[in-house]
């Protein structure tokens, strides 16, 4: 999380830009505006755990291991594996070079580090990243 803190910091004074995170609006699009709509939340929560269950044996299970086997000539494969992984963990979350984007790919890069020094366990991941969700998602109710 500290590196998320740090590119809170310094994002205004990177050299590229950077457009700013949408995500709001795109979750009304997706899911219906949720304001006070506490029926509505319940009605998808679930599909939303089954999506960060599946994104997380695509993007860890299945993604970074594939990675890793693309690149096992080398030393730096597991290195390789995280950095792509995150890549496109964050780029699917916005298909662009967003704040939202970067933030996300933070967060897939903790998490494939998470991956790899949890001995290759997915479960506390799936249960962290539905834990990350549902929070999301109450915040977009509140």
């Amino acid at each position: 999380m500290v590196s998320i803190i740090v590119f809170e910091l310094i994002k205004d004074n990177l050299p590229i830009s950077i457009a700013e995170d949408t995500s709001s609006e795109s979750a009304v699009f997706k899911f219906g505006d949720l304001k006070g709509n506490w029926s509505h939340f319940f009605l998808i929560i679930f599909f939303i755990w089954v999506e960060s269950m599946l994104e997380k044996l695509l993007d860890r299970g299945f993604l970074m291991n594939w990675i890793e086997k693309f690149f096992s000539m080398t030393s730096y494969a597991t290195v390789i594996a995280l950095v792509l992984q995150a890549v496109i963990f964050g780029f699917i979350h916005s298909n662009d070079l967003s704040e939202r984007s970067i933030t996300v790919g933070l967060i897939g890069l903790i998490m494939g580090i998470a991956y790899v020094k949890l001995g290759r366990n997915l479960w506390l991941l799936i249960i962290a990243h539905c834990i990350l969700n549902s929070m999301s998602m109450v915040e977009r109710v509140m």
